[in-house]
């Protein structure tokens, strides 16, 4: 009777799993219980398995992270159709309570949706642009990164250093841009151990937000944080978000010792600005609790998650891609001694001019293609994509790795090609199939910083130097996916150009 009665309700869940919740959605790999289809990613397997899905099932069909299904988008069409033209049926974010976990609840920008989103992407915007972002400003405040990782690395090579590990200074040049503008205070040499600890934090949480197990957890934390095979997990990552707080909120509370919030002074910081603002807020009785500590603290994540690891990750990227590809690299150096022809620093001013620079730089974008995954959307009403009526409340995203990989679009799409970036006569252009920010409502906070990042790191690194492999071979270029698509360690040679 026992066994019956086991029979019956193993049953009924499969059937409810197997069949019943999947029959009026996009057709899609079978999920298995509890895992979903997430087993699919193990070995580095997770955007093989995202091509042979779109190859079986078509640019619009269904996977399932554990028990949440995931409807997924991969032609252009479709989703500037929606994701642009009907933003906001797309707004709200997916039920990521993994992700959470890092934020200590539902706060920051990124996860989060509904009034406390709009609140923050509308005030950190607003910081953004009094801090200069598209102003002489911010590009003051990159060059200065920029110009003294060139110095330091001038200094290495009158030392005799023969082997760099461009890759570190590049990183922690991006990561004191970003800790600048957050925390108000940038990362030379003297404060690299400090830099080591802080950029330990943000690879532990990119390599834990890409684990399959996360992408269980992310369906329903509470359910699942004590099941055997995923308690050690959900223990690291909380274990890490304490880590985490303990670390910013000290520096949080620095700030408000030192802060006068009595004066008119401007912020010098994102987070004095937000401490300003929740001392305006509770001046006038505000409870709503959108400017709490916890905000902060999850904002500072999201600001230097976002800030630091994708435009770093990409510059590497694009350093392994020239250094395997002397004729490429020799052809944007014959640019720069036509257009530049000096060691001067290389400004925005000079971008309309470097047409294979801009190339470079959306070639290398579309190839390293460094999201695996996008971050989870969710409807806000319902909606039809071809044919098929889409509830509610569910699990979305415009996958644009496969888009940016997608042999209609681009040519020979696993070929490292700039040209494809260039019209007939020559000119930088920009097809509306290149996505690496998202489109729509929730389109990356950060493009315009990383634009102005990408192009000024990549020009004057390109300006000054010639990067060649240590021993003559070429550096691997194999894909090591976590949350973002990372290479494996390289060094190189450095040769000044003047």
């Amino acid at each position: 009777m026992i066994l019956i009665l086991f029979a019956l309700i193993a049953g009924l869940y499969l059937f409810d799993q197997l069949y019943w919740r999947r029959r009026k959605l996009p057709p899609g790999p079978l999920p298995l219980p509890i895992f979903g289809n997430t087993l699919s990613f193990l070995n580095n397997n997770m955007e093989k398995s995202f091509e042979k899905w779109k190859k079986e099932y078509g640019n619009l069909h269904t996977i399932w992270l554990g028990s949440q299904p995931v409807v997924t988008l991969h032609d252009s069409p479709t989703i500037y159709e929606t994701f642009v033209k009907d933003g906001e049926a797309y707004v709200d974010r997916g039920n990521n309570e993994g992700m959470a976990l890092f934020r200590k609840g539902r706060h920051g920008v990124v996860f989060t949706d509904g009034p406390l989103w709009r609140e923050h992407r509308r005030f950190t915007l607003r910081v953004f642009h009094d801090f200069g972002l598209g102003k002489n400003l911010m590009q003051e405040r990159i060059l200065l990164e920029v110009t003294s990782m060139i110095a330091d690395i001038k200094g290495d090579l009158k030392n005799n250093q023969t082997e760099f590990s461009l890759q570190d200074e590049i990183d922690r040049a991006v990561g004191s841009i970003i800790n600048a503008l957050t925390l108000g205070y940038r990362y030379g040499r003297e404060g690299i151990e400090e830099y080591k600890k802080v950029k330990k934090y943000a690879l532990d949480i990119v390599y834990l937000s890409g684990h399959p197990l996360m992408k269980i957890i992310d369906s329903n934390a509470e359910r699942y944080k004590n099941y055997p095979i995923i308690k050690p997990f959900y223990n690291k990552v909380i274990k890490l978000t304490q880590d985490c707080e303990d670390f910013f909120m000290e520096k949080v509370n620095e700030h408000k010792k030192r802060i006068d919030f009595n004066s008119d002074e401007s912020p010098l910081d994102y987070t004095e600005a937000f401490l300003r603002q929740q001392y305006l807020a509770e001046q006038n009785g505000d409870k709503s609790g959108f400017y709490s500590d916890t905000q902060l603290y999850a904002m500072i994540i999201d600001l230097w998650l976002a800030g630091q690891e994708t435009s770093s990750n990409t510059l590497s990227w694009m350093c392994i891609y020239l250094i395997n590809r002397p004729e490429i690299q020799q052809r944007v150096h014959d640019e720069l001694d036509k257009y530049i022809g000096s060691d001067r620093v290389v400004t925005v001013d000079d971008k309309s001019h470097l047409n294979y620079v801009n190339a470079i730089v959306a070639e290398t974008q579309r190839c390293c293609n460094i999201l695996p995954i996008n971050v989870l959307h969710r409807t806000t009403r319902e909606v039809k994509i071809h044919g098929y009526t889409i509830p509610k409340g569910t699990a979305i995203t415009h996958q644009v790795a496969t888009v940016m990989r997608d042999n209609m679009y681009f040519e020979n799409p696993y070929e490292f090609n700039p040209d494809r970036f260039l019209d007939e006569s020559g000119k930088f252009f920009l097809p509306s199939e290149l996505m690496p920010f998202g489109v729509g409502k929730r389109a990356c906070l950060g493009e315009g910083l990383a634009k102005m990042e990408l192009f000024l790191f990549a020009a004057n690194i390109l300006n000054q130097m010639r990067l060649t492999s240590v021993d003559g071979q070429k550096l691997s270029e194999r894909r090591i996916i976590e949350g973002t698509v990372c290479a494996e360690p390289w060094k190189c040679k450095i040769q000044m150009r003047y």
